[in-house]
């Protein structure tokens, strides 16, 4: 760790304690506050236009299929005929937020569908009526009522039938998406926690008492030490959606150095760690938190518990089109898998599988021919 005073060549020397201390207070305080994560409400603008443009463009089709040669007429009906789906759509949505699909085995669920049907038939009917005088009017004519009658009234009814359970999947698929996008966001919430309380009580019982001995002593790492547990202690409290949980390499490289630095600090000499990044590797993204739990994993685990010093090797490169993150230490391999080595283990694959899908490969056991562990990440080479 590099060394950072904090003051100018012959001035006298302060006392970084007060200044330190409350530096370190705040920290800790930082990793200890429940990070902001909500889901956003879902607004299905994009289903509302696309239905809007199909309904539309149906009923072109249908009135130039039915004889129609005047475009001008054709495009007016069929605006009309549309906006009177619209505005007869709105109440059917209402009631379907009102009454969500969760509640379709209650007796009374089918039943009211099929009133609300009726009066959804009604309504559009009389727009389509209203819609269709005042298109007259724009031509100079007299507003009256545009009955629809005969066989315009029966294909009118069946469209009705089939636009109102449209309507209603419609509504009830976004509300299947907002529910499984809270399921996700819920999920991945625990996943985090999960992480943080592996890695939390680790910075603060640990670490942070590395600290205060450091400013105690008037160390001149404490400045770059506290500095460090700043960083790491922002970035695993830092609230992320599931939507946002996608970080670069770099940064979670850069992270996982800071982390390894602070271990430094309690263990001395027994860790010695090798860190190489490829060149290529600037602009691949990879799930928060991913990095850094299989080194505090093989850290806590592998080389802390063995007596005398240890050695822990981070690679990242890509290689046709993959990236591989390989983390692997000579402590004391598979003695420690009764430890408890195996859960930030487990969640960095579930994340990892949860991004990649199947285009992730994911090995970890004792090192071949030799003492330790092995963890080796794969996956395609996502660019920013």
């Amino acid at each position: 760790m590099s060394a950072r005073t904090g003051r100018s060549p012959g001035a006298a020397p302060r006392s970084p304690l007060p200044d330190a201390r409350s530096r370190v207070s705040a920290v800790a305080s930082s990793m200890t506050s429940p990070p902001a994560l909500s889901v956003g409400p879902w607004q299905p603008r994009r289903l509302l236009a696309f239905g809007s443009t199909v309904v539309l463009v149906c009923h072109v089709i249908v009135f130039i299929a039915d004889g129609a040669t005047s475009a001008t007429d054709v495009l007016r009906d069929a605006i009309a005929n549309s906006i009177a789906a619209v505005a007869s759509a709105v109440p059917v949505w209402s009631i379907c937020r009102r009454v969500p699909w969760r509640l379709g085995a209650r007796w009374w669920f089918l039943p009211l569908h099929l009133v609300t049907l009726l009066g959804f038939m009604a309504l559009w009917y009389l727009l389509i009526a209203i819609m269709l005088g005042a298109a007259g009017m724009l031509l100079g004519r007299e507003f009256r009522f545009a009955f629809l009658a005969g066989p315009a009234l029966h294909w009118q009814e069946f469209t009705a039938v089939v636009l109102y359970f449209a309507i209603a999947a419609g509504c009830y698929l976004t509300q299947a998406a907002a529910d499984a996008q809270q399921a996700l966001d819920l999920q991945h919430r625990t996943e985090m926690r999960s992480l943080r309380a592996q890695l939390d009580p680790h910075l603060l019982f640990n670490t942070l008492h590395s600290l205060l001995e450091l400013v105690r002593s008037g160390d001149a790492r404490a400045d770059d030490a506290i500095d460090r547990f700043a960083r790491v202690a922002r970035y695993v409290s830092e609230g992320r959606a599931a939507t946002r949980d996608i970080v670069s390499l770099r940064a979670e490289w850069e992270m996982t150095q800071d982390y390894v630095a602070l271990e430094s600090l309690r263990l001395g000499p027994r860790l010695a760690c090798c860190f190489d990044f490829g060149a290529d590797l600037e602009h691949v993204n990879i799930p928060a938190l991913t990095l850094q739990p299989l080194v505090e994993n093989a850290i806590r685990h592998g080389i802390a518990p063995r007596p005398g010093a240890g050695t822990l090797t981070i690679t990242a490169w890509t290689s046709d089109g993959r990236t591989h993150l390989v983390a692997e230490d000579d402590g004391l391999g598979a003695a420690a898998t009764t430890r408890g080595s195996g859960t930030g283990l487990d969640l960095v694959r579930k994340r990892l599988e949860a991004h990649f899908g199947d285009g992730l490969a994911f090995d970890a056991g004792p090192r071949a021919g030799a003492v330790g562990w092995r963890v080796h990440a794969s996956f395609p080479a996502q660019q920013a």
